[in-house]
């Protein structure tokens, strides 16, 4: 069960495997790689993104495919941080630079 607020560690959104899932807008991978590397749960996932659990599910499986407002929520409710927003083609709150 995640802390709250829920917050993925910082080195997390830098390992090479994260990286690549933002770049490649892999949000079914993106979504694994914060489970295992964060330790939260769909029912966390769905807590902070105000997306149901079961759909938490089908992004991650790779049955359903995230809109690009479902993918902000995501970004947003696990806070992440502007450059990693950048790498997944959202706006970031301040610039990219």
């Amino acid at each position: 069960m995640a802390r709250w607020p829920m917050r993925v560690p910082e080195g997390v959104w830098h390992r090479d495997d994260v990286v690549e899932a933002l770049e490649s807008r892999d949000i079914s991978r993106l979504l694994v790689l914060i489970r295992r590397y964060a330790g939260y749960s769909q029912t966390d996932l769905s807590v902070v993104t105000g997306i149901a659990q079961g759909r938490i599910s089908e992004y991650m499986r790779g049955v359903r495919q995230p809109t690009l407002d479902t993918i902000e929520r995501i970004a947003t409710g696990v806070r992440m941080p502007p450059d990693c927003r950048c790498r997944l083609g959202l706006a970031p709150a301040r610039s990219c630079g």
